[in-house]
């Protein structure tokens, strides 16, 4: 019974497992850790309408004007007082006096609709002979049809667009209250160098950091960059309280693998509650995860491409449940190229080409080899979920699309 009750107690609190990486965690496993662990930031901000896109609303917004703000004409014609056509038809054309209008333009006061100019003819000006009567407001543009003042634009939680914003100034808002969420940026490691140097034998350009901050802006995530910090576990702990406070997660890049200098698991441990260290996926199986000051600190695998695993099977989760506009995924399903043989153990995902022949998507794995960045010629990732069987080449399998083009 006192298992019983012990068990019962951990489902509830869900405690979490650390793990090292002699110990992986299930990725599944893991991934829920994260998800549950860290409620969604409430950091808000007013920003620009003009530069909003990609954002999202934090409160609904509403209009600051009425538009159309008067009756406008709808086709271009004449504008006429519509009880002055009653009698007109084909047999009984009657004369009326009228104004010219174009397509948008204000209603002359008094005048209460329109008729197309193909269908009259001009006497003398403003005299024109009509051959069809029309009902008030025929052919107008009601004033306030598209929105009134005060009426609700976009409710909390939209993802703004380009053709949001052409909308919200068009309504007079020229600012927009959004989520506001931060996320800080370390390297680590000796041999990491910034971007602006030429790397010697054995130095790496700082291109993780960067290449994930490139990403997490195009939904509307400020990146806050740390410094490139040495392999040196007090350095990195430093770092990251430099940082912390004015972010609402912290991936830091290298150093979590099992390496003489991998310090990072060292560093977010001793700063913080280390949750788990060590994932059962490939790519990214170093991935770890502490809680410091209450916020969730991941150390990042060193290579690109588990980077960018991480990214979209543990990121992208966290950062839609605290409502972020992660883009809806977009599977294709295809013929496979070449055997995909499983990983005991582990949660596959590779990097995979696909591409369109006589009708069939054809789907070619990507070789991986260690230091090459060449997977950027990949365009989707496959699943292949722990204990699954081989998949045959020429079995049709279904791709998550990294990109489109």
């Amino acid at each position: 019974m006192i298992e019983d009750l012990v068990s019962s107690i951990n489902q509830v609190i869900k405690i979490p497992r650390i793990t090292s990486l002699n110990e992986l965690l299930p990725f599944n496993e893991a991934k829920n850790i994260l998800l549950q662990s860290f409620s969604k930031p409430m950091t808000l901000k007013k920003i620009p309408t003009i530069h909003a896109s990609g954002h999202t609303l934090s409160q609904p917004v509403y209009s600051n004007r009425t538009n159309p703000p008067v009756l406008l004409s709808g086709p271009d014609g004449i504008a006429v007082k519509s009880i002055e056509t009653l009698l007109a038809s084909q047999k009984n054309p009657v004369l009326v006096n009228a104004v010219r209008v174009n397509t948008g333009m204000p209603m002359p006061e008094g005048y209460d609709a329109v008729i197309m100019i193909e269908e009259v003819t001009e006497i003398e000006e403003s005299c024109f002979r009509i051959h069809t009567p029309v009902t008030p407001y025929q052919n107008t543009i009601s004033q306030g049809i598209d929105i009134q003042k005060g009426d609700i634009v976009l409710d909390a939680g939209h993802a703004i667009n380009s053709f949001d914003i052409g909308a919200l100034l068009s309504y007079g808002i020229l600012e927009v209250p959004v989520l506001h969420i931060q996320v800080g940026l370390i390297a680590t490691g000796d041999e990491i160098i910034p971007l602006q140097k030429i790397p010697l034998p054995g130095q790496i350009v700082d291109s993780n950091s960067h290449m994930i901050a490139s990403y997490l802006e195009e939904i509307g995530i400020t990146p806050v960059f740390g410094q490139v910090v040495p392999d040196d576990p007090t350095s990195i702990t430093e770092e990251i309280e430099k940082i912390i406070d004015k972010c609402d997660l912290v991936l830091i890049f290298g150093g979590s693998s099992a390496g003489s200098k991998d310090f990072t698991v060292d560093a977010i441990a001793d700063g913080g509650e280390l949750m788990f260290h060590g994932v059962g996926m490939a790519p990214g199986k170093p991935v770890s995860l502490s809680s410091m000051h209450g916020k969730p600190v991941i150390g990042m695998p060193g290579p690109s491409i588990g980077s960018l695993i991480v990214l979209y099977e543990m990121i992208y989760p966290l950062l839609t449940n605290w409502g972020l506009p992660i883009p809806p995924s977009v599977h294709v399903k295809g013929k496979l190229m070449e055997t995909v043989l499983p990983f005991p153990g582990f949660d596959l995902f590779l990097m995979m080409k696909v591409t369109m022949n006589d009708g069939v998507n054809e789907i070619t794995p990507v070789p991986r080899v260690f230091g090459h960045m060449m997977g950027v010629r990949a365009n989707a990732i496959l699943h292949v979920n722990e204990g699954s069987e081989s998949l045959e080449k020429g079995s049709f399998v279904s791709v998550k699309m990294t990109r489109i083009r």
